[in-house]
């Protein structure tokens, strides 16, 4: 094995593959490169960033031979603002390098055995997909920006003029808003220093519906002419249903979470879902590719096998929209949700579809079923849980319910994989997943799976 590289060294190779997370990976006598800015079969320049005794972390310094399968990226902003970092990836790669990755945490993490994966869904359309966007502010050399955060440089902000992940009306807007605070004349907020008031800017726009509810996130102050900027926005674009404004005033650089007040309009917006109705609040949970949600959450649906008969549970259940379709085909749902604001919301949607047979609880999934009195199990479960997956005394109660299967609706394979193992130490067996490509040109994947009890 030749000796491991040193941090700053410049090395020549040809790049194997891709791991999860995003990066190229190539080897070197047995010595593992996570490479940045590369593709699999590209031959590279690097400069090694970060060196451990096992493996090292380098930069893409020149593509010296490209790869097959490398395309023009496609948005001006690439390689400064760190996002979409498939972009010089071909499509049909990306799809390839996701399920494999879906796959490797299953066989690798989950302990699954002879898997077998139906076909993975691609993503309709590849651009322009997001129906949720947050933005930051800063100062920089003395001019307020808004856009993107450079990657690794938390302090620093690329200036966006059209971001190609959400539509040409969010765009505008965003960039409309960035000139109102500049005229303002009050800075952007310096997390650094503490001092400031602009923080971020989050929208939201319903794909079918076309509303838009945008939020402003500060530091504590007074608003500079709160009166006008609600004037000018709503003039601009009759789009934005809702205006809130959100105080942040702590130095966590997170733009959710916090309490709102409405500065316009009725607090939420509209999205319809598979033919539902949703009405959606700044902080409340909708998937954020409204078009392959869709498809994601049918898929779902085809993996329950209802017969209409069925009580099912719908944990993890946010605004309700996976609980509601369920409805008309089954006998019962009950959908558990832990944010008291989305579990509202989720009542509303009910209301507003005219669905009658779900019975919303809000509390922490392992709680309410610890209190639940049930005359027999549910026939299916079903979960969505955010990133970080199901605790382990969360499965533990999912698997005493004794459901005859359950669908689980990932976004992080890794965290999935992890609670299938002991949904298959428990008693169940995994009889059939996918792969679900809801955020094109990044190494994201979500998943869907079914378990049946053996």
């Amino acid at each position: 094995m030749e000796k491991p590289p040193k941090k700053g060294n410049e090395l020549e190779f040809t790049v194997e593959s891709m791991a999860f997370g995003g990066k190229g990976v190539a080897r070197i006598g047995g010595f593992v490169l996570f490479v940045e800015g590369a593709v699999p079969g590209d031959r590279v320049l690097a400069r090694v960033t970060r060196a451990k005794p096992s493996y090292a972390e380098a930069r893409t310094v020149a593509v010296l031979e490209p790869s097959t399968a490398r395309v023009e990226a496609r948005c001006r902003h690439f390689g400064v603002c760190g996002g979409c970092s498939w972009q010089t990836l071909e499509y049909a790669e990306q799809l390839r390098y996701k399920q494999l990755q879906v796959r490797d945490c299953l066989e690798r993490i989950g302990g699954i055995a002879d898997l077998r994966m139906d076909d993975p869904l691609p993503a309709e359309p590849l651009w322009r997909y997001r129906n949720k966007v947050e933005f930051s502010f800063a100062e920089v050399d003395g001019a307020l920006r808004l856009g993107f955060h450079l990657p690794g440089r938390w302090h620093e902000v690329e200036d966006i003029e059209d971001c190609l992940l959400h539509s040409e009306t969010t765009n505008a807007i965003r960039n409309r808003v960035r000139e109102l605070a500049r005229a303002s004349g009050v800075p952007a907020y310096d997390q650094r220093r503490g001092v400031g008031f602009w923080r971020h800017l989050v929208l939201r726009q319903g794909v079918h519906s076309g509303e838009v509810l945008l939020n402003l996130v500060t530091a504590p102050g007074e608003f500079p002419d709160v009166e006008g900027f609600v004037r000018d926005l709503g003039g601009g674009f009759p789009e934005i249903r809702t205006m809130a404004w959100s105080i942040n005033d702590t130095r966590a650089a997170v733009a959710g979470g916090f309490p709102f007040t409405v500065l316009a309009g009725d607090g939420c917006f509209r999205e319809s879902l598979c033919g539902l109705e949703l009405k959606v609040s700044p902080s409340a949970f909708l998937q954020t590719n409204t078009l392959m949600a869709e498809r994601l959450y049918s898929q779902a649906l085809e993996y329950a096998g209802l017969a209409g008969d069925e009580l099912v549970f719908d944990l993890y259940s946010g605004v309700g929209s996976i609980a509601l379709l369920l409805a008309d085909r089954c006998r019962r749902v009950l959908a558990v949700e832990s944010m008291e604001e989305a579990g509202s919301q989720a009542i509303e949607n009910a209301r507003i579809n005219g669905i009658g047979n779900v019975t919303f609880r809000t509390g922490k999934v392992r709680q309410v079923l610890r209190e639940l009195r049930l005359d027999g199990p549910p026939d299916v479960v079903v979960l969505d849980p955010p990133r970080a997956g199901a605790s382990k005394k969360e499965i533990g109660r999912i698997i005493e319910l004794g459901a005859s299967r359950i669908i689980y609706v990932s976004c992080n394979a890794s965290t999935m994989a992890a609670n299938a193992r002991q949904l298959v130490e428990g008693g169940y067996r995994l009889t059939r997943a996918r792969a679900v490509d809801m955020f094109p040109h990044t190494p994201h994947i979500e998943c869907v799976a079914r378990f049946d009890c053996t």
